[in-house]
């Protein structure tokens, strides 16, 4: 992979800027502490971690509720053959 312009309008820019001076003051101490945002980030961790386990017992609670309360009706014996079925296969 190369680096630098890609095409004229990229190298008119770096033409233009390579000899700009800019002052960029490197920062030597960051504004955020890293410890604090290291805990920042393993709570909200912990917290989504919390809501999924909560989101599947309540899942299960659902289905198990679910599923105890259907009730099955019981429409017609396939077992035994009707007395109309018997007579016709009858030899």
């Amino acid at each position: 992979m190369a680096i630098g312009a890609k095409d004229r309008i990229d190298a008119m820019l770096v033409k233009k800027y390579a000899m700009q001076k800019v002052d960029n003051p490197t920062i030597q101490t960051s504004m955020i502490n890293p410890d604090k945002m290291y805990e920042a980030m393993n709570d909200y961790a912990q917290m989504h971690l919390c809501m999924l386990n909560i989101q599947q017992k309540l899942k299960s609670t659902c289905i198990s509720a679910i599923s105890g309360s259907i009730q099955y009706t019981k429409s017609r014996n396939i077992k035994v053959k009707k007395p109309e079925m018997m007579a016709a296969t009858a030899p």
